[in-house]
């Protein structure tokens, strides 16, 4: 029996039509093979086999390699998105079939629509589902000393460009590949620059210093903040394009596996949805499973990384998976021999469930990196291609399922009145970043058993990126994990504390129940605007609680305005106003006014006016306050600090060794030591031997240099040490405290109140008894791994000034002190660890009882000079906004000179 077709005439159309079709068809993939034909294979083009010993293509190349392919493919396309700190491209390359790039518009729609799905009805969604293709964002070299990664995605667009294959073609069909060359071309063009020119000389060919201007290998660290040009513009494509995977493509050390593919190791947020964690382990099982097909040895899973900060996953809070590959690193572009010899085979031998196949040779290549690299994305791909409807489906349900959330919390209010307006505004700001809906109260509402003032901000957690919102706002408990019960803890890969309300010095409120005010929906976010006021008799008054005061005091310092601050509170005669310990005092002017209106309008900065001074006595600011920042090579607190020095238009400049050829005096009233800042690396620097001339401003001091930095200080300077550099200042000026955290194995003494017992004013105990322990691993009596503490605050000492009482300090594997007896040098504990069974506010602690008491942040009277230690991390990669006030102060304040009452009434 035959089949039969309804009329007669259709089959000749249908005929035609599939002939057309079929011809079409035929000359499209004859336009794409004579497209592909024209483009330059990655070896003719740079001369050499990508993943060649010793050969890397450069960034500039690498871009115009990117320019010939879009140039000659319709599969590709090539944008400029912006420029980098230094001022470099940062370019996105958008690959997929010719069919899906005509109608990206369309496809970007689908996508916001599954991302915000209120009102989208369930039918509605799985048919967005099957229209929609996934994007795949994948970027390279984010750490720019990872090159390996950076040369694979080469021989990726390549292939993508110019093969036709089943697989290439499912691949281009299903997605849509968003590919970033380097997420950090600035330190791209360093390394590799610096890498070919020291070849074939006695110089390092590792370029020796951040590959970023300001955060180095932090720079993966800054995707809650987002204070980094470069960090904006790839939120930006996420923003845009809203993709379904990130990948993020680095590499680890040498002695390990050969690479790391997702599922992460234990702990992981609990923000995180249920199918990310699902999806992140479909995509590395897959990249396993191909690396393994194709006989490469060495994959490892479930280990090492883990999904706990926030700093590393923005896109975990954005329903999408975070794919991490990590690959062994060569000797940069050298081949890695193993230093026990080449028989003995690289990395770990034993086999292991999650580690099924070590690796079985001596030496490692660059060409290994790419060709692991390679594997890896296109195993991505191909999962993401076969699973199209899924992704796009799974993209929906995760933030459906935030929109219709109903378990507590329900919100977060941030009330209206904040000591510091400019931070609370940044607060609020990083929130509209990360695309958080932010309403604001028309009139007073209850919740939470208080009454909350209009204009509090409310955040509504059941919303698309709720997910956000929640782990960025809440205090974070982070799990106590040990290699054993009573054992060392089992580190975390970053830090345990994010709380950014605690970071920041905002007041944020936690609401357990569901809210009912009246609320408005915010479309912008601006800093509140409080007029200046007419021009006072006296002299205009600002609260020294706001951050944006020191920008305001910068700025008229430039401008050449003498500046004042009150040494003590003070009552405002003829009202009810309060005049703050260090109230900044700045005399009326055309320059003032100016100014101030400007800070005010950009920060929300409150300033007053006073008609009378108080009858307080004061200090007068050095004009100009001149900085020294010590950052010596390579180091990453250095550089965090150099940007907020320059957000805050600090008068500064990077100390060099050749400066102490000259008096230090008449360069520098302040010098900052930031973190890890030890005295060998003061002393020895880099060798001349092994780098040119051009970086003798990091050469060694010798012991000459340290005497003359010590006579700098005891003649009048001011020497600022922060986290780890504090134990520097203290052997450089044998200040008067102690160490009392336990450091290396031994037997560690504890010597201190318990928690219901009195402290003096010293930071010690008038009452207490000793411990002493055994340990062979001081860390399994004391760890700090980055968290948020508990902290008193003396807002009444200069170096306080602006603090309240008591608020959280980061602290991560920090020192606190004990001050000791001194007849030379004076000692004043400006903050202090309270005395508090549990001094966790956010994250993790273990041996709270070796923090009860002691001190934190000291000023000390050196000779004529001054030094401030700040043992806990004030500006921890520029997120510790509260305790931004404590550095500020001590830079200003060394060099400032006391005046009375009468001379800061006449403001001279």
């Amino acid at each position: 029996m035959s089949f039969r077709p309804p009329s007669g005439p259709r089959p000749a159309a249908s005929g035609r039509r599939l002939l057309l079709s079929a011809v079409f068809t035929a000359l499209a993939l004859w336009a794409s093979a004579a497209g592909a034909q024209s483009i330059r294979a990655p070896a003719d083009f740079f001369g050499f086999e990508i993943g060649t010993d010793g050969e890397l293509a450069p960034y500039p190349d690498v871009l115009e390699y990117m320019r010939h392919v879009a140039a000659r493919s319709d599969r590709v396309q090539y944008e400029d998105r912006g420029t980098t700190t230094n001022g470099n491209p940062y370019v996105l390359m958008k690959i997929s079939a010719a069919a899906n790039l005509e109608r990206l518009d369309r496809l970007i729609a689908i996508n916001h629509r599954l991302a915000d799905p209120r009102g989208l009805s369930e039918a509605d969604a799985a048919a967005l589902a099957r229209e929609g293709v996934p994007f795949y964002f994948l970027y390279a070299t984010i750490h720019s000393n990872e090159v390996g990664n950076g040369q694979a995605i080469i021989e990726v667009v390549h292939r993508l460009a110019t093969e036709d294959s089943a697989e290439i073609r499912e691949i281009l069909d299903n997605t849509v590949l968003l590919l970033v060359p380097s997420q950090n071309p600035d330190g791209q063009i360093l390394m590799i620059d610096h890498w070919y020119e020291t070849r074939g000389t006695g110089y390092a060919r590792i370029y020796p210093d951040l590959y970023h201007r300001y955060t180095g290998h932090d720079d993966n660290r800054d995707w809650f903040m987002f204070t980094q040009k470069e960090t904006r513009l790839a939120i930006d494509i996420h923003r845009q394009f809203k993709p379904q995977v990130t990948h993020d493509m680095h590499q680890m050390g040498w002695d390990g596996a050969r690479i790391f593919v997702p599922p992460f190791r234990d702990p992981h947020d609990p923000n995180i949805h249920p199918l990310l964690i699902r999806g992140q382990e479909q995509i590395g099982m897959a990249m396993a499973s191909a690396l393994v097909a194709d006989g490469k040895k060495g994959v490892i899973y479930n280990d090492q990384y883990d999904l706990w900060s926030p700093a590393r996953q923005y896109m975990l809070y954005h329903g999408q998976p975070r794919i991490l590959t990590e690959i062994a690193s060569a000797n940069f572009a050298d081949p890695l021999y193993n230093p026990a010899g080449t028989n003995r085979p690289l990395g770990p031998q034993q086999a292991r469930s999650n580690f099924p196949a070590p690796y079985d040779r001596g030496v490692w290549r660059l060409a290994d990196i790419v060709e692991y690299g390679r594997i890896a994305v296109f195993a991505g791909l191909e999962q993401m291609a076969k699973y199209r409807v899924r992704w796009l489906e799974n993209f929906y349900r995760v933030h459906r399922d935030w929109v219709n959330r109903s378990e507590p919390p329900h919100a977060f209010v941030i009330p209206a009145s904040q000591r510091d307006p400019y931070e609370t505004y940044e607060l609020l700001n990083i929130l509209n970043i990360g695309e958080v809906d932010i309403h604001r109260a028309r009139a007073p509402f209850a919740a939470g058993g208080q009454t909350w003032a209009a204009g509090s901000w409310v955040i509504l957690l059941a919303q698309p990126y709720g997910a956000f919102a929640k782990t960025m706002l809440e205090r974070q408990v982070y799990p106590d994990l040990r290699y054993y019960p009573g054992g060392p803890p089992i580190p975390p890969y970053d830090v345990t504390g994010h709380t950014l309300g605690m970071l920041m010095g905002v007041e944020v409120q936690q609401i357990d129940e569901p809210v009912r005010a009246d609320l408005e929906l915010l479309e912008d976010i601006a800093p509140p605007r409080t007029p200046l006021p007419p021009r006072p008799d006296w002299a205009y008054a600002i609260s020294p609680s706001s951050n944006a005061a020191f920008m305001a005091a910068t700025a008229l310092q430039s401008a050449g305005v003498r500046l004042f601050r009150t040494a003590a509170a003070a009552e405002q005669s003829g009202d009810d106003s309060h005049l703050e310990p260090g109230t900044w005092i700045v005399p009326p002017g055309g320059d003032a006014e100016r100014i101030l209106d400007r800070v005010a309008a950009e920060t929300g900065l409150v300033v007053s006016a006073a008609d009378e001074p108080p009858p307080v006595d004061g200090f007068r600011l050095k004009n100009p306050t001149r900085v020294g920042l010590w950052r010596v090579a390579n180091n990453m607190p250095g550089g965090w600090l150099l940007w907020i020095l320059e957000q805050y238009g600090i008068d500064h400049r990077v100390v060099s060794s050749m400066d102490f050829r000259g008096d230090l005096a008449d360069l520098y009233d302040v010098i900052v030591l930031p973190a890890g800042t030890t005295r060998g690396r003061m002393m020895n620097g880099l060798s001349p031997r092994r780098h040119d001339q051009s970086w003798r401003w990091a050469y060694g001091i010798g012991e000459r240099g340290w005497r003359k930095l010590r006579q700098w200080v005891l003649d009048g300077g001011t020497l600022v040490a922060l986290g780890s550099a504090s134990e520097t200042a203290r052997a450089l000026l044998d200040l008067p405290i102690e160490p009392v955290l336990p450091r290396g194995g031994g037997r560690v003494y504890f010597t201190g109140p318990g928690p219901d017992e009195r402290r003096d004013g010293n930071g010690g105990a008038e009452r207490g008894g000793t411990t002493v322990r055994d340990v062979a691993d001081p860390t399994s009596v004391f760890y700090g791994p980055g968290s948020l503490l508990k902290q008193e605050h003396n807002p009444n000492h200069p170096v306080g000034f602006g603090m309240p009482a008591e608020w959280p300090v980061f602290f991560r594997r920090d020192q606190a002190y004990r001050l000791t007896p001194s007849f030379d040098v004076t000692a004043e504990v400006v903050s202090r660890y309270p005395n508090h069974t549990d001094m966790v506010e956010s994250g993790w602690l273990l041996g709270d009882e070796f923090l009860w008491n002691q001190a934190n942040v000291v000023s000390f009277r050196v000779g004529r000079g001054t030094a401030v230690t700040m043992g806990s991390q004030v500006a921890f990669r520029a997120q510790t906004r509260a305790t931004f006030k404590l550095l500020f102060n001590a830079i200003f304040q060394g060099p400032a000179t006391p005046i009375d009452a009468g001379q800061l009434a006449k403001l001279e």
